[in-house]
């Protein structure tokens, strides 16, 4: 049993309310990985480690309850539609993260792009949360593979169900997935105030990196470091970028059809 008003539920919420994680919102494939590891050259602790090379929270214990509270909550897009018994067990799994990362005093947050669906969970926890925006042009993520645009997953065959495309090609079920969720970030956000977000494009990250990271350091009041700028000159590549044209033009075609509006509004089209 689930005792909602207990005393030491109370004192859990008001220590979490009073700090500030850094959470990195981005959809799987969007170049979160590469984000996150910039973040950790500026010295944010988020519970990764070098031999994890997503940079997700190495944390299984509360990655695991992420992803049980995402199958629940893939529309919620504002506090109204936090359910109450998901949000004690966020809190308490993020609670027990912040115990195991030894209670840091400084930047501190984690990466793990299921987190993106449940933006309202983590507001409602973290008032003061500052929030970092990956997005990537969705016809480069049209034709990448994600947990999230898979039928064989529970949450992948949530969403696509969802949004009535359970039976189309891959490149539209990915293309859908990544608008999705892109939109319902974009109605959230609207709950938050502007100061506490920071967007960056997939795009900018790796041709204008050291633009982004000097973003990232006055946005969160850090300074460059040497680690960055190694990380800068040896991970990002610039090839990365508009992946989408080796595909087929018509399969491009296809995608922008289906997903115009949000390429438009992140004027991609």
């Amino acid at each position: 049993m689930i005792f909602f008003n207990s005393e030491k539920r109370k004192a859990q919420q008001a220590l979490l309310s009073e700090q500030s994680p850094i959470v990195l919102m981005g959809r799987g494939h969007s170049g979160t990985r590469v984000l996150s590891w910039l973040c950790t050259t500026l010295g944010i602790n988020l519970g990764t480690s070098h031999d994890l090379a997503t940079g997700d929270a190495d944390d299984q214990k509360f990655t695991q309850q992420i992803k049980k509270i995402t199958l629940n909550n893939i529309a919620c897009t504002e506090e109204n539609d936090v359910n109450s018994g998901d949000l004690y067990r966020f809190q308490k799994a993020v609670s027990g993260y912040y115990t195991r990362l030894n209670g840091p005093e400084t930047c501190w947050g984690w990466k793990f792009p299921e987190t993106y669906l449940i933006g309202p969970y983590i507001a409602k926890t973290f008032p003061q949360a500052r929030y970092i925006h990956l997005v990537r042009d969705g016809r480069d993520i049209a034709f990448k593979r994600h947990l999230t645009d898979d039928p064989k997953r529970k949450l992948g065959k949530k969403i696509l169900t969802s949004q009535n495309v359970l039976k189309q090609p891959h490149h539209l079920q990915a293309a859908v997935s990544w608008a999705f969720q892109v939109d319902n970030f974009d109605r959230f956000r609207q709950s938050v105030a502007g100061e506490q977000i920071l967007d960056v494009t997939f795009e900018n990250l790796c041709l204008k990196p050291y633009e982004i990271a000097e973003n990232l350091c006055n946005f969160l009041n850090l300074k460059f470091t040497k680690d960055c700028e190694n990380y800068i000159k040896e991970q990002i590549n610039p090839q990365k970028v508009g992946q989408y044209k080796e595909n087929d033009p018509e399969l491009v075609r296809e995608v922008e059809e289906q997903i115009q509006n949000t390429l438009m509004r992140y004027a991609y089209l």
